[in-house]
């Protein structure tokens, strides 16, 4: 495992500790910098994903002893933090942020068995073991060959490692995993082998070859082993029973919550935002002044007005790249104008096409530098569709994507939402809150941006965008209720789908992921819904407190600047200082340059 000097002392002092050699009360930094040290040692890809470029030539190593020390490594910890003294409020947060960390930690190796019961986790890591080096842009061409080759040996043994050590898994998430493996095999073998020539100008052509026909056959004997072990006799049940629902939505959320609240509160939320889209729907029709009759039947009236919503939208890849471009210029300005946020500089975002490499080619995403090199770029991938998609393909593509929904989702997804966000966030929170990010506050504050933007008159106060807007408002809700019906009152497929069309109103390009994702990531699709719900409080409970020197650029800033926490911590934090640190900032409307840290 590699040391980096500045977490040397922290570390050895901390193994101390935890070895009871020392018998002094724990110190929080030391044990935060020691459990980040251990984690990029054995979490190196994660490591490299948030801007640690040495890790770019490491790989997971899950052999031997590692899992069973790392294990014990995040019980101790869970017994250091219960044993820490009177700490500060920013303490008490840290503390909240690992406490989580290390109990998810236990909850995949220890109940969930990964190793021997988990074939989505590996097809996870193998899928994602050359993404970020592929895509960024700080490497030599022979730096990408040396790091991609060491990890491709690393993909090897892990493969290996499986076939060894699994033996069952979830019938969906374990045919999900062979789908995800056949397309990685199928980039390895067509695609890489053209991209790492370029990279070597074929002087390395023979090396190159057999490492990635070696990687090609282990990947495949993987799958054989899946397929032919594993699947056949899966009986680990697709959906989770009512206590490990209920334990892992405690832990990922961080609360209290039951199934039972998200499921109530989701189903309320559901009526309420088809309410609001009933009342913007009127309106728009209203104003059209069409003199056509306006459908008495609510569903019909929805239906009419988002199918003139989604006329407006593109019809190939190049059109869809500039139009994200152009808005991304566009919200900026609509920032600083409005004096909306704090807008660090220069601008790091590179805004593209997902590569096809991609397994989430057809969702996109918004990658961070992270906090152990914030100044890299952010890289934003559009969901993509090929250009040779057939018609109707196409054409449910570009209606989901349109441009009122694309128009609402710059401000998900870029300023001021994730782009600002992990932007301010790398830079100016303590490192533990961005690695160990709450996925309540990151969902939650992309869907609150919408509305924020939104009210400020993003958009020039267009119907059809807070439309939008309000669709995804009512997908985030369906997602959070039915991941509650499926989980733990055994809805089928068939009664996921209805739901979604005709209370949902998903458009038919989501509706037709939603099963995948409710069996995949349950816990995660109710954040967006969560998240905006925390967000929506504390943006009123800061009206309240502050009254009319309530100021949207200082509550924007304080909130990202804190890192994404748990949001009901947020409060304490607002309330009592400024907390962030120094780097240059744009001007803001009738204000000048100023340091984020005055």
């Amino acid at each position: 495992m590699m040391k980096f000097d500045k977490f040397l002392f922290a570390l050895t002092a901390a193994f101390c500790l935890i070895a009871g050699t020392v018998q002094a009360k724990p110190n929080l930094n030391e044990l935060v910098n020691a459990y980040i040290e251990e984690w990029t040692g054995f979490y190196p890809s994660n490591a490299f994903r948030n801007g640690l470029r040495p890790a770019a030539w490491q790989f997971e190593d899950f052999s031997g002893d590692r899992v069973g020390e790392w294990i014990a490594y995040n019980r101790r910890t869970l017994e250091m933090l219960d044993s820490m003294p009177a700490l500060s409020v920013n303490e008490q947060v840290d503390v909240r942020v690992l406490r989580r960390q290390a109990r998810r930690e236990l909850e995949r190796w220890v109940h969930d068995s990964a190793l021997v019961n988990q074939p989505a986790w590996y097809a996870e890591v193998i899928s994602q073991a050359l993404t970020y080096i592929l895509v960024r842009e700080q490497f030599t061409p022979e730096d990408k060959l040396e790091a991609v080759l060491q990890r491709l040996m690393g993909v090897q043994s892990l493969c290996e490692l499986g076939i060894t050590n699994l033996q069952n898994g979830s019938r969906e998430r374990t045919q999900r995993a062979v789908e995800v493996l056949e397309r990685t095999k199928t980039f390895y073998r067509d695609s890489l082998p053209g991209i790492m020539h370029d990279w070597s100008g074929g002087n390395q052509h023979e090396q190159v070859t057999q490492v990635i026909s070696d990687t090609v056959n282990t990947v495949d004997a993987l799958l054989r082993h899946i397929r032919e072990t594993v699947l056949p006799d899966a009986s680990i049940p697709d959906r989770l029973d009512d206590r490990d629902y209920a334990r892992k939505l405690r832990i990922y959320t961080d609360s209290d919550l039951t199934p039972a609240q998200l499921r109530d509160s989701a189903a309320a939320e559901i009526e309420e935002v088809r309410r609001l889209m009933a009342i913007e729907a009127e309106a728009w029709w209203n104003e059209q002044g069409s003199g056509s009759p306006m459908p008495a039947e609510e569903n019909e009236l929805l239906e009419a007005v988002m199918a003139e919503m989604e006329r407006a939208r593109s019809d190939n890849r190049s059109d869809f790249l500039i139009f994200f471009r152009e808005m991304t210029d566009r919200a900026e300005t609509f920032l600083l104008q409005n004096d909306l946020a704090t807008v660090p500089l220069p601008r790091t975002i590179y805004v593209g096409l997902s590569p096809d490499h991609f397994s989430g080619a057809a969702y996109g995403g918004v990658y961070s530098a992270g906090p152990f090199n914030p100044g890299a770029d952010t890289l934003f991938y559009l969901p993509s569709i090929p250009d040779d998609s057939t018609p109707d393909q196409k054409d449910g593509f570009y209606r989901s994507f349109n441009d009122h929904f694309n128009t609402m989702i710059i401000a998900h997804e870029i300023y001021p939402g994730h782009y600002l966000q992990l932007k301010v966030g790398a830079g100016a929170a303590p490192a533990l809150r961005t690695l160990f990010a709450n996925g309540v506050y990151i969902e939650g504050w992309g869907t609150f941006s919408e509305e924020l933007m939104l009210d400020a008159g993003w958009d020039d106060h267009n119907r059809l965008t807070r439309l939008a807007h309000l669709r995804k408002r009512l997908e985030n809700a369906t997602r959070a209720y039915v991941s509650v019906m499926v989980h733990v009152h055994d809805w089928n497929k068939e009664q996921v789908m209805e739901f979604a069309v005709t209370r949902g109103l998903l458009p038919p390009q989501f509706a037709a992921n939603l099963w995948a994702r409710v069996m995949n990531n349950p816990l995660q699709i109710p954040s967006y819904f969560l998240g905006f719900h925390g967000f929506r409080e504390l943006w009123a409970e800061q009206n309240r407190r502050l009254g009319e020197h309530f100021k949207t650029r200082e509550f924007v800033d304080k909130v990202l600047r804190a890192g994404p926490i748990p949001i009901d911590a947020l409060s304490s934090l607002l309330n009592r200082a400024r907390c962030y640190r120094g780097g240059t900032v744009a001007a803001v409307a009738g204000g000048n340059d100023q340091e984020a840290g005055n």
